[in-house]
């Protein structure tokens, strides 16, 4: 039931999770987002594989029609140079084995024979290997002409001594000891005709070692899960030891497949269509494990070339109609021939993060934390939950660990196998030869250092929540390879050859630092050294802005709503209103610095507007879930910078009108939620703090400030409050002292900010422009500003004239008030008295 209740999830959340993966690609990043999105794919691809392995299926039953001990047995153990003490047990376990066989089953016929290789393959102790096995009573025929490595030896023999049509061969590597038992358990299923062979599990007798633990962990879910539930849907594997093959089933294929180093592999597929694999759960034989990394490692690349061949030679025969694989045998295979990608995939996730948190350039665009966890969290939970329910008892978390540090010598067995360069056949080592090689983890502490430098970028740049996702990946990644090394270097100095005999006294002190540990601290070393550059280079910081809470003046000034602000500067001073000057610019154009040091040296302050639109567009890159994830970091950032270095004191907006949906970064339009108002101005405030822009002000300004607390960011990031009103005939117009009333009970002791503009009956229009004056002057606003342009820009000439007469209007009111206009010095916080 559990198992069935984990597919319905896995499956249902995973369909999600890729549809909404797949919508928010950043696809004009194709570079990165796309290999990125494949893993992902890849990852959930084979994750539904597994559910569908281990989904339970009831084997078909075994026919009892032959007398399996009526065939002549013949027990091959493959040789290319290990040692007697290697070989030996593993002979004498044979001898057991048929033994106990013979004893059960006294007209039996079973030989033993050590296939030697050691000749062809240049150890020059090859024949040592002869003389001993033959006292113990054994055959043992060593091959003059080598060629097909492991398939050519069993070959070479197989033919020599007759091992065909209906005998039974039963094949062990040469570390693999039988159990006494073995032959009387996997002789019986052969009474069925149909069965080609019978295959056991691989263990190893060396857990003792640490490598060789954590590959026996990795090894156990294959064994354990997969292989029960692939022999159920006649799709097990010849897996080169420990397995009893029907000669006549090679014979059928013209034998052992000698064209691949996973010749057992290739021979499964070939053999799937016309015979039946069974798979034996339990122990009936032990090996070694890899005895450290270098040859983990080298072990896992074999198996992947030869896995990388099988799928170059063999991907007809899974696909193709004529090749006579059902479709849950073409299903099983595929997984298994595509298991070796992964190399890829752990590449891909161990560099994406790293790429994001130095360019900020993202994946995934246009999604907020929201729709992530809603869509990842039952994708994630469900498959973990699956995996483990699966594992439970059989693999730990050193078997993830030992499958992901494996990507470098996957990803190099792929390469070899795609360029077409020849590789001879390796066999993993079996013996420690006491020398301590530093090379296999090479790539592993280069990854390492990857990683320190992306955590040191997010912790010099600042934590936003797109960096702390990214960097959260980081430590995980990280942690494993830390973990992986460390257990190298333990295992190093542990071993026979990293111990080093006491010296004599020296005058001079040499410390003798290991390889792995120079390479760290090198890493480390480039990390300081490349912080310190960019701390060095950073400019002086800006002269702080904090606008006081009350005005004994009123500064006045003009808004420019976008393009030039050509002729505003003159009318500005023909009006006696430089105390402020106002306009809109894009995320993608650069700071006005001119504009800025104009105002500046008219004895104003710039108030700029900064807006997500890209020449009077929007798109995705405007909205607020953009924003929130970083989509519009790189401008951001360069932004902050430019206005740092300018250093002045600055009003700065962003989000303006965020509670209206006419705006392209709307919080009730365009994807937008109400909450996302106060994520994206967090985000984009703690970017502007990182680049030390403590010159800037920050100006809230809703369209309504008064009704917008759905909307608002927290108070103590809000410096100023601007109030905007745009009053034409035909609508109601703002009552500006009980409005602001309204907004002082809503933003209590922040200073305001009053921007207005008003076309219609010159005397309605002086009327509410008194009215705004004097409410403004009444709350002691930090500054007034008359909006020229009214709210559209691009309105024809006549209608623009209209909005512009207001500027008179208000320069006189201003005047007949005795409101001068005054620089910043005046509404200095020394300057400010109480809140009237």
């Amino acid at each position: 039931m559990w198992i069935a209740t984990s597919t319905v999830g896995v499956l249902f959340s995973t369909v999600d999770y890729l549809t909404w993966r797949i919508s928010v690609t950043n696809w004009s990043a194709a570079w990165l987002a796309l290999p990125l999105l494949v893993a992902e794919v890849f990852g959930a691809l084979h994750a539904l594989g597994l559910q569908a392995t281990i989904w339970p299926k009831e084997p078909p039953p075994l026919r009892q029609i032959d007398d399996p001990s009526h065939f002549p047995i013949y027990i091959l153990i493959p040789t290319a140079g290990e040692s007697m003490s290697v070989l030996g047990p593993t002979v004498n376990g044979a001898i057991a084995a048929r033994s106990e066989y013979l004893r059960l089953n006294p007209e039996a016929r079973v030989h033993i024979i050590v296939c030697n290789d050691g000749r062809v393959a240049g150890n020059p102790d090859w024949h040592l290997v002869e003389s001993c096995v033959r006292q113990l009573g054994v055959t043992c025929i060593t091959r003059t002409v080598g060629g097909g490595a492991k398939a050519g030896n069993i070959e070479n023999v197989r033919h020599l001594v007759g091992a065909t049509g209906d005998a039974l061969l039963a094949v062990f590597d040469a570390d693999m000891v039988p159990t006494p038992d073995f032959l009387i358990a996997t002789l019986p299923p052969f009474s069925d005709p149909e069965v080609g062979w019978v295959q056991t599990a691989q263990y190893y007798r060396n857990t003792d070692l640490p490598v060789a633990r954590w590959a026996a962990d990795q090894q156990a879910l294959f064994y354990d899960v997969l292989c029960p539930g692939k022999a159920a849907r006649n799709a097990s594997f010849i897996c080169g030891t420990n397995v009893v093959i029907r000669a006549m089933a090679l014979d059928s294929i013209g034998g052992m497949p000698q064209d691949s180093v996973t010749e057992d592999f290739a021979a499964s597929i070939r053999l799937a269509p016309d015979w039946r694999g069974v798979y034996l759960e339990g122990k009936f034989a032990e090996g070694l494990g890899p005895v450290d990394a270098a040859s983990y490692l080298k072990q896992q690349n074999r198996w992947a070339r030869g896995t990388f061949e099988v799928l170059k030679t063999h991907w007809s025969d899974l696909v193709h109609p004529r090749s006579r694989l059902t479709g849950a045998q073409r299903l099983q295979y595929s997984l298994a021939c595509t298991h070796y990608i992964s190399g890829f995939r752990d590449l891909v996730y161990l560099l994406t993060p790293i790429i994001f948190v130095v360019t900020q350039i993202p994946a995934v665009r246009g999604a907020d934390a929201a729709g992530f966890l809603r869509h990842f969290l039952p994708y994630f939970l469900f498959g973990q939950s699956a995996f483990w329910a699966a594992a439970r008892g059989r693999s730990t978390w050193r078997g993830i660990i030992a499958g992901f540090i494996s990507f470098p010598a996957l990803t190099a067995a792929a390469l070899t196998v795609i360029s077409g360069s020849r590789s001879s056949f390796t066999i993993t080592a079996k013996q420690r030869d006491g020398s301590v090689s530093w090379r296999p983890i090479l790539p592993h502490l280069a990854a390492l250092a990857l990683c320190l430098f992306g955590l040191a970028v997010v912790a010099f740049r600042g934590f936003s929540a797109p960096d702390l996702i990214a960097g959260a990946w980081i430590i995980y990644m990280a942690a494993m390879l830390v973990v992986f090394c460390s257990l190298t270097f333990g295992d190093a100095f542990r071993s026979p050859g990293a111990r080093r005999a006491p010296r004599a006294p020296r005058r001079r002190l040499v410390v003798n630092v290991p390889v792995p540990l120079r390479l760290t601290a090198a890493a480390v070393s480039v990390i300081s050294f490349t912080l310190s550059i960019h701390s060095g280079a950073r400019p002086p910081h800006p002269t702080a802005f904090h606008p006081a809470p009350c005005a004994h003046a009123l500064p006045a000034g003009l808004a420019v709503t976008t393009g030039p602000d050509a002729g505003y500067v003159e009318l500005a001073r023909k009006l006696n209103m430089t105390g402020i000057s106002a306009r809109s610019v894009e995320i993608g154009s650069s700071f006005p610095a001119e504009w800025a040091d104009r105002v500046r040296t008219s004895g104003g302050i710039p108030w700029l507007t900064l807006v997500f639109t890209h020449n009077g567009k929007s798109s995705l890159d405007s909205t607020l879930p953009a924003i929130v994830n970083s989509v519009q970091d790189t401008a951001i950032r360069r932004w902050a910078k430019e206005i740092a270095k300018w250093g002045h004191p600055l009003y700065l907006t962003v989000l303006p009108s965020v509670d209206r949906n006419y705006v392209a970064s709307s919080a009730v339009a365009n994807g937008g939620v109400p909450t996302d108002s106060a994520r994206a101005w967090t985000h984009i405030r703690r970017i502007f703090d990182h680049a030390h822009a403590d010159n800037v002000a920050w100006t809230w300004q809703p369209a309504a400030p008064s009704d917008g607390a759905r909307y608002r960011p927290p108070t103590d990031q809000i410096d100023v409050v601007a109030v905007t009103w745009i009053q034409y005939p035909g609508t109601q117009w703002v009552a500006p002292k009980e409005e602001l009333d309204r907004i002082q009970l809503t933003y209590p002791n922040k200073p305001l900010l009053v921007t207005f503009s008003a076309a219609g009956d010159p005397n309605q229009v002086g009327a509410w422009i008194g009215a705004a004056v004097s409410a403004a002057k009444a709350y002691q606003a930090i500054g007034l500003i008359y909006q020229t342009d009214g709210p559209d820009p691009y309105a024809a000439r006549k209608d623009l004239a209209a909005w512009r007469a207001g500027a008179y209007l208000t320069a006189q009111i201003l005047g007949e008030q005795g409101v001068k206009p005054v620089s910043a010095e005046a509404s200095s916080p020394e300057n400010c008295g109480a809140v009237s």
